[in-house]
């Protein structure tokens, strides 16, 4: 009787949600929103994979390393995973999940081409326009990440070709920063069947803040994380 209740535990335990944020100052304040309508039902994991005041944390995989740990502790305590990344955290959620056993991949607005150096650089100083005293509070980034930034997308987009879940998309028609095409170019590199692009008309790249489509993305999110979405 002891092993039947212990596997029934095992098998109704939710999975632990593990959010990778993008290349911004506001590093996890970007999934607040998120956070915020899934606490109460989910265990949500959100790694800091730099810190703006250590300028000399300049090392790629470090940041890569970050998320990864975080990871590898749900895997040890027999975890399912769904990974959720925003900008360049995306495309590092889609180079880790070509890594591990991941039960789902929700990649927002994800970074994978940042066209230059300067649409690079950008993507530090991009300030939600009609909100702009929720950023004078955060600490500039250093100019030397933004090569830290570009190593991250050169060494990591390649997961994308190697997913073994099934996948989410959800990009905006406006975004200012990375291409809503860039999601739509990506989405047909995943090589499982079970995937799902959507575009959302008139928002922007911090898509889970915009009032325009915020709570529309996350609700897709809800959705596609508890199987309403059928892919």
């Amino acid at each position: 009787m002891f092993n039947w209740f212990k596997k029934k535990e095992k098998v109704n335990k939710k999975p632990v949600i593990i959010c990778i944020h993008g290349f911004g100052k506001r590093r996890t304040d970007e999934f607040i929103p998120l956070y915020e309508n899934l606490k109460n039902d989910y265990e949500v994991i959100m790694p800091e994979l730099y810190n703006q005041q250590f300028v000399d944390d300049r090392i790629w995989h470090n940041w890569v390393s970050r998320a990864e740990e975080k990871i590898i502790e749900a895997k040890n305590n027999h975890r399912e995973i769904i990974l959720i990344g925003f900008s360049m955290g995306g495309v590092i959620a889609s180079y880790l999940a070509s890594k591990f056993e991941i039960k789902k991949l929700i990649l927002l607005a994800p970074a994978f081409e940042y066209i230059s150096v300067q649409t690079a650089s950008s993507a530090i100083n991009h300030v939600v326009k009609k909100k702009p005293e929720t950023i004078s509070k955060y600490i500039p980034l250093p100019k030397e990440f933004t090569d830290t930034f570009i190593n991250v997308v050169d060494n990591c987009k390649k997961g994308i070709e190697k997913i073994s879940c099934p996948v989410l998309f959800i990009a905006d028609m406006d975004d200012e920063v990375i291409p809503y095409s860039v999601s739509l170019k990506y989405y047909k590199k995943v090589p499982h069947e079970r995937k799902r692009c959507v575009i959302l008309a008139e928002g922007q790249h911090r898509l889970l803040d915009d009032e325009k489509t915020g709570n529309v993305a996350i609700q897709i999110i809800r959705d596609f994380i508890e199987d309403r979405i059928i892919i």
